[in-house]
């Protein structure tokens, strides 16, 4: 399933497999913690980072844990760029060449660790793109993905002091649930979930990933990379 813009948004809706996405820019106090979840409950989590992250040193042990367990990890824009305006979606923030120049920073960095290995999918930083965005990513051979429209877990980024823009996660998970009873459920969904967030949010959504990918086991759902749901 494609949105408006043109990226993939969801897998097939007839089987019930889904995949878990992590981003990361400047924060992942959570990523090993994320990590030792999907260890012990034996899944694959496919992973999106920014060149900034990759060239980070206190990250590098998240690195080698995703690149030790063999889960997937592409691009999320090298310097985490905003790509088109908040309020004008259709309004362009970047140059087609300074767009190009950022991706293929990020996707060298990539390959200076090894992960450039049938490596075509990123999510576009901040999850904000347009048609123009897809366009470019594509001309490029990358595949622009963004997690399925339902769910809110990609709020766990927010904290109180934002106001109604805040999302406890108490609400996220509800909407996991609630998503889960509509027709075809999370069939093919991507859920994104950040591995780390402001230290004003003290509920950290990442805290409860293993009862949610226990329940949901529960009902049938198989856990998959993003190249498995989507190719």
């Amino acid at each position: 399933m494609l949105d408006s813009y043109g990226a993939i948004i969801r897998g097939d809706s007839l089987q019930k497999r889904l995949a878990l996405v992590f981003t990361g820019h400047d924060l992942a106090e959570g990523g090993l913690k994320v990590l030792k979840i999907l260890k012990q409950k034996s899944i694959k989590g496919s992973f999106f980072l920014t060149g900034d992250f990759l060239r980070t040193p206190k990250f590098h042990s998240v690195i080698d844990e995703i690149k030790k367990n063999k889960h997937y990890l592409s691009a999320h824009s090298d310097k985490h760029l905003l790509f088109s305006d908040w309020s004008n979606r259709n309004g362009l923030l970047v140059t087609k060449d300074s767009f190009m120049h950022d991706l293929e920073m990020n996707f060298r960095e990539l390959d200076k660790l090894g992960f450039r290995s049938d490596n075509k999918y990123f999510i576009p930083s901040y999850e904000w793109y347009n048609k123009e965005i897809v366009a470019w990513s594509k001309e490029m051979g990358y595949i622009p993905i963004n997690y399925t429209p339902g769910l809110r877990t990609a709020a766990d980024y927010s904290y109180p002091e934002m106001g109604k823009r805040y999302l406890s996660s108490d609400d996220i998970e509800m909407g996991i649930w609630k998503e889960s009873k509509q027709p075809n459920g999370l069939n093919g969904f991507i859920v994104l979930v950040h591995m780390g967030t402001d230290v004003r949010r003290k509920d950290k959504f990442y805290d409860r990933l293993g009862k949610i990918v226990d329940q949901l086991k529960k009902e049938g759902y198989q856990f998959v990379d993003i190249r498995e749901l989507v190719q």
